[in-house]
């Protein structure tokens, strides 16, 4: 398997820098309140721990797409599909997420996005996998 970063793992690493450069302007967006996007009465309800959560969330897929390459990459956006799936259940069993994000809960828009990323980041991790994998090929006489 080649760490090159064109191809698929350009496509890969374009959508994981890309999350990672939304996820971390969200949380800025946290700190400033009002703000129809992420505040407390935002599209996607926040508090400071959610804005910080999403900075954190931010910096690691940054790093899954500017320190990662090849194969290892896409096992990161893997790891981060897995990582908010985790997130999209907990949110749905505990919306204020066991109180860390009283008294502004996660809502829908929240639960859409979790989802969402989860469900990308997986699919994106594994097509890419699977398609970059050396066929084999046999030889009959």
């Amino acid at each position: 398997m080649t760490d090159d970063r064109g191809g698929n793992y350009g496509l890969v690493q374009g959508y994981i820098a890309l999350v990672g450069i939304v996820l971390a302007v969200a949380g800025l967006l946290a700190f400033i309140n009002p703000n129809p996007l992420t505040g407390t009465d935002g599209l996607l309800k926040a508090n400071i721990v959610h804005g910080i959560l999403h900075l954190l969330t931010g910096a690691l897929a940054l790093y899954i797409a500017f320190a990662l390459n090849g194969e290892s990459q896409a096992n990161g956006v893997i790891a981060f599909g897995v990582v908010n799936a985790l997130i999209f259940v907990l949110v749905l069993l505990s919306p204020n997420l066991f109180g860390l994000f009283d008294p502004v809960p996660a809502n829908g828009a929240d639960h859409a996005l979790h989802g969402a990323l989860c469900f990308f980041s997986l699919l994106l991790g594994y097509l890419v996998k699977a398609s970059s994998r050396p066929t084999e090929t046999v030889v009959t006489r």
